[in-house]
């Protein structure tokens, strides 16, 4: 099916006197995200595995230990997916589905789940958010390093205009969430703290890489966003935007009338007034600032439409924490709902208008919360609905003393806000309670290991079995570091 779009509107500059068309093949996205869902399912059902055996078979034993479980049974799988073992992520994703039909009957958790008076869901900051947020940075973390390997599964690799592969994800799950766990401005005193404590050290972090990379000559695509930014700009611009615009709203369910009418109007001006022609024409010269960077600036819009929607989506989902029987299985129904109906919309979003990381359009935005939903949807129903009621989670099975426990404290990513003592069992969980306490220094870490790695080690010219081993060692220091952080209570960023 030939697809298209042309300018229409910014006809007075004369480099848009010509029809520029850009085709895209919905059956090819629909292929490229069909593959990308096999992989971060994959790497969910491996963290819920994680979660189960680490509880089974060493409940008291020491964190090291509990992490050193964890990473075997996550991270390789991930490494392996991404690269070697591309081509069976379908045969292993049958064989995950086996296993979970045959804990589901061997250890009758429906039935437990039945006769269960309460679910606890997590409080101000749920289960399924850290998991959520784990998955992001895990994928993420494995992507920016293999992806300079020849091993590297390349229909992974980002798309340049139209696309729904793996690494096309990656700056929106980071939107969404950012969006998770941020609250509506309400005052200016939320406005500056959002800015100070968020959007501000996100920029600083966006303007120190492109002066980085300016010093020592590595150059960027120009067509991720843009000559002079990158990911750390778009989330800060998109914080500090999306702080803004949220004053607008009096109540968080003006949040989605908000967050939709933001993310319509921005289709409008892609479609109709050419704006996705104008950033994805390569002939377009970079001569101004605006056109330079048009890639990060015109897709900002998109951004701000998706957080907005991922605080509603916050809200909504977590109004009631403590939930009995039905009202449980009535949330998991209606999320259930909600991601049949994205599902739907990225399907008809693939014909209609294309999904485009790069304009950040319609598509894209659904495709995103579609994902999200669909992770948050299997973390309610795998881990609170099933795995709690057959492994129940218990704090006093903790393998480090009391004083320890009060040093694990928890607070809302960039919000500044004052920390909480945290909940959650050190030894179970614990690479994702490491990399939801600090995600942004688990990121930074990853970046600076990745740059050392291709200055110091060539990927390039790496075979197979070198590559995977190095990744293995990368993530290891990564994820090590970040679990060292958590077993000390300290949060960095």
């Amino acid at each position: 099916m030939d697809n298209r779009s042309a300018y229409g509107g910014l006809e007075g500059d004369p480099w848009l006197q010509q029809v520029v068309v850009f085709d895209w093949q919905p059956t090819e996205i629909l292929a490229q995200n069909a593959e990308s869902m096999q992989l971060i399912v994959a790497t969910c059902w491996c963290v819920l595995m994680a979660r189960v055996v680490t509880q089974k078979l060493c409940p008291r034993s020491s964190p090291n230990f509990c992490y050193g479980m964890e990473f075997l049974l996550i991270i390789p799988p991930v490494v392996l997916l991404v690269t070697v073992a591309s081509d069976y992520c379908t045969h292993i994703l049958l064989l995950m589905l086996i296993c979970s039909l045959w804990f589901l009957v061997r250890t009758q958790a429906l039935q437990r789940a039945c006769a269960r008076g309460q679910f606890d869901l997590g409080g101000t900051r749920p289960t399924v958010f850290t998991l959520v947020r784990a998955l992001t940075h895990l994928i993420t973390a494995v992507c920016i390093l293999a992806i300079d390997f020849s091993s590297f599964y390349r229909p992974y690799r980002k798309s340049r205009t139209f696309g729904a592969k793996l690494m096309d994800t990656g700056i929106g799950l980071f939107v969404v969430t950012m969006g998770l766990v941020s609250h509506r401005t309400r005052h200016i005193k939320d406005l500056r703290r959002s800015v100070v404590y968020a959007a501000l050290p996100l920029l600083l972090l966006g303007l120190a890489r492109t002066v980085a990379l300016l010093i020592v000559g590595y150059g960027q695509d120009e067509h991720e966003y843009g000559r002079d930014m990158n990911a750390f700009f778009t989330l800060g611009l998109t914080k500090l935007c999306g702080s803004l615009t949220s004053l607008v709203a009096r109540r968080d369910v003006h949040l989605l009338p908000l967050g939709m009418g933001l993310l319509v109007a921005h289709q409008m001006a892609l479609s109709v007034f050419g704006l996705s022609d104008f950033v994805m024409d390569e002939d377009v010269p970079r001569s101004t600032v605006f056109s330079a960077n048009r890639e990060g600036l015109v897709s900002l819009p998109g951004f701000v439409a998706m957080y907005l929607l991922s605080i509603y989506l916050s809200r909504w989902l977590m109004a009631a924490t403590l939930l009995g029987y039905s009202d449980m299985v009535k949330k998991l129904r209606r999320l259930l709902l909600l991601v049949l109906i994205l599902w739907s919309l990225f399907g008809a979003s693939a014909f209609a208008i294309g999904i485009s990381r790069v304009t950040c359009n319609f598509g894209y935005v659904v495709w995103t919360l579609a994902i999200i939903c669909t992770i948050m949807w299997v973390g309610l129903f795998g881990l609170d609905f099933v795995i709690n009621s057959v492994l129940p989670w218990d704090p006093s099975a903790l393998a480090v003393d009391s004083q320890e426990k009060g040093q694990l404290l928890e607070v809302q990513a960039g919000e500044g806000s004052a920390p909480k003592a945290a909940s959650d069992r050190i030894g179970s969980f614990a690479i994702c309670q490491s990399l939801n306490l600090n995600g942004l220094t688990f990121f930074l870490l990853a970046n600076l290991l990745t740059g050392g790695v291709n200055i110091f080690l060539k990927p390039e010219d790496r075979s197979q079995s070198e590559s995977v081993l190095i990744l293995l060692v990368y993530m290891f220091l990564a994820t090590k570091a970040v679990h060292e952080l958590l077993k000390r209570g300290v949060r960095l960023a």
